[in-house]
């Protein structure tokens, strides 16, 4: 059985690249995505040790075509030209494109260790390093500016309404708190060392799902 679980569930790595030891504090989820991929991370764990043959992959930022997240919106605006301004720009991500997620996990299941968990990633980077990739390859200006966490705070009660015209969920409250200066950074260095994992770079998937997409 290969669980797919995520990095989410080691919070906000404030700055540091952690690896599937790394254990989150039990409290301070900053949504509720978060805290249910957490508990489910934790029921695998239990299961496992109750003899289940589960092995756990933790996909990190995914992105590619018809990726509708938010990871996806940014992708989208930059390659057209439309982003204004950079949101969050230090929101660490490791990125990684969808098809090697789905290669990771035929690998976890072939190769894995029962009992096992391995981070799939592809690049680590920030909102600012993916943005400015992503206009770069589809010929357009970056934006030349950030827009104050301060603003998106003062206009949250419109969520619904913004969220609508901006590509974002309504719930602009918990946006703000999973970005924030928040990191999701994790190695992937066992999953390539011990599977045979090989993604791609930033640079490559990107330009993959631009032509995907035709931008």
């Amino acid at each position: 059985i290969v669980y797919v679980s995520t990095v989410n569930v080691f919070g906000n790595t404030r700055g540091e690249v952690v690896d599937e030891s790394y254990e989150r504090p039990k409290d301070g989820f900053l949504s509720y995505y978060d805290e249910t991929k957490y508990e489910a991370h934790q029921v695998a764990r239990d299961r496992i040790a109750r003899g289940a043959p589960i092995v756990i992959v933790q996909p990190g930022g995914v992105y590619g075509p018809g990726d509708h997240s938010e990871i996806g919106n940014m992708i989208d605006q930059a390659s057209s030209g439309k982003l204004f301004a950079y949101m969050f720009p230090e929101t660490g991500f490791n990125l990684v494109h969808v098809d090697d997620v789905a290669d990771g996990i035929i690998l976890a299941y072939e190769r894995g260790e029962v009992g096992q968990s391995y981070v799939l990633g592809g690049e680590i980077a920030t909102m600012r390093g993916l943005v400015d990739k992503t206009a770069e390859i589809a010929g357009r200006k970056p934006p030349k500016r950030d827009l104050p966490v301060g603003v998106l705070k003062a206009v949250a009660p419109a969520g619904p309404v913004l969220g609508k015209i901006m590509g974002f969920p309504p719930n602009f409250k918990e946006l703000i708190s999973v970005s924030d200066g928040v990191t999701y950074w994790a190695k992937d260095d066992k999953a390539r060392e011990r599977l045979g994992y090989s993604p791609r770079d930033l640079d490559t998937g990107l330009r993959q799902t631009l032509a995907a997409t035709g931008s």
